[in-house]
């Protein structure tokens, strides 16, 4: 099947992927290309956040983890990693609602928690460095000579009748396209510090110096961050930064002093829940793959099986 998949972030060019090896024809059209996408900016370690519904996001994480985990990992130039994420609390804390999507799992030791910490727990997971991950995709689709046609377009009436289906991977740009008012920006802000020994990434997401995390790479260590909702700005801001470096001090006295490299800013494409269906609108046949919030990464191997699933489906 001739199919175009619109969208180069993370989310984009995974269903395009999963597509290809499936057999069909596929094209990309995207506004940006994929470092200059949002999902560029993202710290991309395997966590669901800002999500819903739980039910499917569980499904959807739990496949994409195992995925990079037992397939991906092994290809030492895609960026992936295992690493071990340790999460501080002010008061007790049940284990998070996405237990059943890991296997290691386990509290912190009383005797192990930073100053003012009562609680925590650590699970370990996948980290998808950014800077390597998104031009290993890229290459994965070049190798089947699909590469991506910079090009925007504002509405479906303009995708030629040759292309069967659209799979629609715009992100915040389908509030637009699809007149999806539900659809809004979530604003991260991180910075890049030059790498130390820094091993496991560590996060406080609601106690005293919430929102922080840090988080190591292969090339840098980045840190976090913020989450403003319906901000649309992507300047870095300097006071987000100054409150960054402060968190991060104060979660770990490693970052008391630190070299910048590059503030980064994103805007998640936030959803009251993530759309993945199909729908016909004028005529064409569209399956919908947008709204992850801050999990565009952690679900895009299980999202994109699920599109595939859904053609597959259209032509049984």
């Amino acid at each position: 099947m001739k199919i175009l998949v619109i969208g180069a972030g993370v989310s984009g060019l995974t269903t395009a992927l999963v597509l290809a090896r499936e057999g069909h024809d596929i094209s990309i059209w995207a506004k940006e290309l994929p470092l200059q996408t949002n999902s560029a900016a993202a710290a991309a370690i395997w966590e669901p956040y800002l999500c819903n519904p739980r039910d499917k996001v569980l499904v959807w994480s739990k496949y994409t983890r195992e995925y990079l985990e037992n397939t991906v990992k092994s290809d030492l130039d895609s960026g992936v990693r295992p690493v071990r994420l340790t999460e501080y609390f002010d008061e007790p804390k049940d284990d998070p609602w996405w237990r059943p999507a890991v296997e290691t799992f386990g509290r912190v030791d009383k005797t192990e928690l930073p100053d003012g910490y009562v609680d925590g727990y650590y699970a370990d997971l996948v980290l998808m460095d950014t800077s390597r991950y998104l031009p290993w995709l890229q290459f994965q689709l070049a190798e089947r000579s699909i590469r991506i046609e910079q090009r925007e377009i504002g509405s479906f009436k303009e995708v030629p009748e040759t292309f069967r289906v659209i799979v629609n991977c715009t992100g915040l740009g389908a509030r637009e396209l699809c007149n999806d008012n539900r659809l809004y920006p979530t604003r991260g802000q991180v910075i890049s510090i030059k790498k130390r020994d820094f091993k496991n990434a560590v996060a406080d997401d609601e106690a005293h110096n919430g929102l922080t995390y840090i988080i190591p790479r292969y090339d840098d260590i980045i840190l976090g961050g913020t989450a403003q909702a319906n901000n649309w700005s992507l300047d870095p801001d300097l006071n987000d930064t100054e409150e960054i470096l402060r968190k991060a001090k104060r979660l770990s006295p490693v970052f008391s002093e630190v070299e910048q490299l590059k503030v980064k800013v994103g805007l998640r494409p936030t959803r009251d829940e993530v759309r993945l269906e199909f729908e016909t609108v004028e005529g064409k046949s569209i399956v919908h793959n947008y709204g992850h919030g801050g999990a565009g990464y952690t679900m895009s191997w299980g999202c994109a099986q699920e599109v595939a699933t859904i053609i597959k489906k259209m032509l049984a």
